[in-house]
């Protein structure tokens, strides 16, 4: 019944392509009417689904797969289970019930979907320390169509403890994909190669994520530069933030690029206490922060350029995000447009006197001790943290303490509440927004929450 779910999960990794890549990034001949950019386009998603190893919500009909899943109806918009259902045909999944889909390889969780934008997931069993089971609960958003956040939960091999990322990708979902793919992956491979020679825990871990990094950004690279060079400049504003957050014992390391955030909640403060500490740095040019950095580099360079006031910045007026993957026209000149092809066929302008690297694929990192009655750890993509401050994600944290579905319920239903107000809306007439044209009113929603109980 699960033999071809199971012959994909099991096919390994590989980075060694057996074709050109001239035979994988081909226009579509039957559809003249595009043009090249989107075919450009195309072709890099369809190159890069092959390149890595696809992640099981996004096994659907799109991309030819017939993957078995085990369907879970149930009579309410989250995670709660009933009598089960398995087959692609499954009559109640026809009739377009709300269902909780649970690929098997999921082993620490289940993905719930609502309908074709919302997702969410849980644990299974009971709270170890360094264990993932039962202390994450998930839920993803779409605005964009498709959707170009990613997402990353599990537990890490060469190391006791698990690790949780979000990629919110720009210019496209591609790069966003290949990290979530492969970036934890090549943290724990890097764990295991450094642990000989690196012996404190914490110059382990950062330095393994430090070349995990450079990895993504390495592989993307080397398909994005071919597809560039073949005529497919819209490589070169494809991107992604990244944040991750390796837990392990009663420590949080954590590594920043872009504007996602994280916090971790501690319950036992008082109602006029701070109850969270950030995690991260927010590392765009609306950051005076980051701002003065910038100028400090590009001293005789217009670096930073602001429209709307100082509200919205951006790295030589194209980029806010200072740290990014990807996003290549702003770090190489050989995506800069160097034969000043025509604008008309999809290339940007170039950058007169190219200097860059401008921004930075290099994560900022801290280390954080878990102390006592810090009890979440709450990370997500800018399209929450646009909604609601870190302040108010603590009063829904401290107040639904022992429920980890009552708060990310209630997070998800606070920041569309706030996004359906800001455009004079109701909450109802908001999710009535087809995707795509919903991206004018908010952007795409993910939010991890993992418990930490048990981690001190």
């Amino acid at each position: 019944m699960y033999k071809n779910l199971t012959s994909l999960i099991q096919k390994p990794l590989s980075f060694l392509f057996n074709r050109t890549i001239k035979s994988l990034v081909l226009p579509d001949q039957k559809t003249k009417r595009k043009s090249k950019k989107q075919s450009g386009l195309s072709a890099l998603d369809e190159l890069l689904f092959r390149y890595t190893k696809p992640d099981q919500q996004f096994l659907d009909a799109k991309y030819g797969f017939n993957a078995q899943f085990i369907v879970y109806e149930t009579n309410t918009k989250y995670c709660d289970l009933s009598k089960s259902y398995s087959g692609e045909n499954n009559e109640r999944q026809q009739n377009n019930y709300k269902n909780i889909v649970l690929p098997l390889i999921m082993i620490y969780g289940c993905h719930l979907y609502m309908n074709d934008e919302t997702k969410c997931f849980f644990g299974s069993s009971s709270l170890k320390k360094n264990q993932l089971d039962q202390r994450v609960v998930l839920l993803q958003y779409a605005a964009n169509n498709p959707i170009e956040d990613r997402y990353k939960v599990n537990q890490l091999k060469n190391i006791n403890g698990y690790a949780v990322s979000v990629f919110d990708g720009h210019g496209g979902w591609q790069l966003a994909e290949l990290a979530m793919n492969i970036l934890h992956e090549k943290i724990d491979h890097y764990v295991l190669k450094n642990q000989d020679k690196i012996q404190n825990q914490d110059d382990l871990i950062q330095q393994s994520i430090s070349q995990a990094y450079s990895d993504v950004e390495e592989e993307f690279y080397k398909v994005a530069l071919q597809a560039y060079n073949m005529g497919f400049p819209s490589v070169a504003r494809v991107g992604s933030c990244a944040l991750t957050a390796i837990v392990v014992g009663n420590k949080v390391y954590s590594a920043n690029l872009g504007d996602s955030k994280g916090i971790i909640v501690n319950v036992n403060n008082k109602a006029n206490e701070k109850a969270y500490k950030k995690i991260n740095h927010t590392l765009n040019a609306n950051s005076k922060k980051e701002q003065r950095r910038l100028k400090s580099v590009f001293s005789d360079d217009d670096i930073v350029v602001c429209k709307s006031g100082d509200k919205s910045c951006y790295v030589k007026g194209r980029l806010q995000p200072t740290r990014s993957l990807g996003d290549f026209r702003l770090k190489f000149q050989e995506f800069n447009n160097p034969k000043n092809i025509s604008e008309d066929k999809g290339y940007l302008k170039s950058i007169s006197n190219f200097k860059g690297p401008y921004i930075s694929s290099t994560p900022d990192q801290q280390v954080f001790e878990i102390q006592k009655g810090d009890r979440y750890l709450v990370i997500g993509s800018d399209g929450l943290w646009d909604e609601l401050t870190k302040s108010e994600i603590s009063k829904i944290v401290q107040k639904n303490q022992n429920n980890k579905d009552e708060i990310i319920k209630h997070i998800f239903e606070e920041s569309l509440s706030h996004a359906a107000k800001s455009n004079k809306m109701s909450d109802e007439e908001i999710k009535k927004i087809p995707l795509g044209k919903r991206r004018k009113l908010h952007d795409d929603i993910t939010v991890i929450l993992v418990d930490l109980q048990g981690q001190v």
